[in-house]
């Protein structure tokens, strides 16, 4: 553990004071970073309890009683269907999920939109009273997601990123991807600089290195309004290919679409 590591380095070096100090300050950084004390998600009242019988992956289960069940507020890399590859970590999510949950009494919290449109239940999922998610996060086995109004614990799963992005772990190998190498429909985590900013009826239309185009509804854009050309964002979503629905691009139009759902999806980098 690089908290126990870096404590024990500590202790051995006692002979140049400076360092002792430099060291004491990095080892207390990553402390504060360590899941062990991180703030934990609150157990919200007004759900129910259920038992899980079997885990598809990193973010869906199955209850006893056959409900499907969506995870809120996490995304977990996508398991291999159709001859198509797992996603790096794919496999790692559903068996972290699996030991945790499978043939196990769980308590669930509705979201304030109860199902999405493959019928699945949307909750969070509690399991001793630990926010799974949050602690899927913590591990780096996802990402946090804040979509539609499940939004109610958003700040909280968002911040549980934190250890595991510093410390490069779990999906944080390999993210944030630059907006350039974007090629394929999906879920993306993305930086890139702002090279246009198109304002329409509905919203702000924000190209990234000519290559991504982000959308900004007009009621999340008030809290953007200082964002300008050349400015370095980051942005996560489910981008789209243009391409599959239209069969041309207008002039300047960007083939990869990524639709911002939620303020925390957009952030300065």
């Amino acid at each position: 553990m690089v908290v126990a590591s870096s404590l024990n380095r500590l202790r051995q070096r006692t002979s140049k004071k400076a360092l002792q100090t430099g060291a004491f300050f990095v080892s207390a950084f990553w402390l504060l970073l360590s899941p062990a004390v991180w703030a934990q998600c609150p157990l919200l009242p007004g759900g129910f309890d259920a038992e899980v019988v079997h885990v598809y992956d990193g973010d869906t289960v199955r209850l006893k009683s056959g409900q499907r069940v969506r995870l809120i507020g996490i995304d977990t890399p996508e398991v291999g269907h159709d001859g198509r590859p797992d996603q790096p970590g794919a496999r790692e999510a559903g068996r972290w999920l699996e030991r945790r949950v499978k043939g196990q009494q769980v308590y669930l919290l509705p979201g304030a939109e109860r199902h999405d449109r493959y019928g699945r239940l949307l909750a969070h999922l509690y399991w001793r009273d630990e926010l799974i998610a949050e602690k899927m996060l913590q591990q780096g086995l996802g990402f946090a997601l804040a979509v539609g109004a499940n939004t109610r614990l958003a700040n909280c799963l968002f911040s549980a990123e934190t250890p595991a992005r510093v410390a490069s772990e779990g999906v944080w190998q390999r993210a944030p991807r630059t907006a350039m190498e974007i090629d394929k429909p999906g879920f993306a985590l993305v930086i890139g600089r702002i090279s246009r900013i198109t304002q329409t009826r509905t919203g702000y239309y924000i190209d990234l290195d000519d290559h991504l185009a982000l959308f900004l509804p007009e009621k999340l854009g008030v809290d953007h309004a200082r964002m300008q050309v050349g400015d370095r964002i980051e942005a996560r979503g489910w981008v789209q290919d243009r391409l599959q629905r239209q069969n041309r691009l207008s002039h300047g139009q960007q083939r990869w679409l990524l639709r911002i759902t939620a303020d925390q999806h957009l952030q300065a980098n």
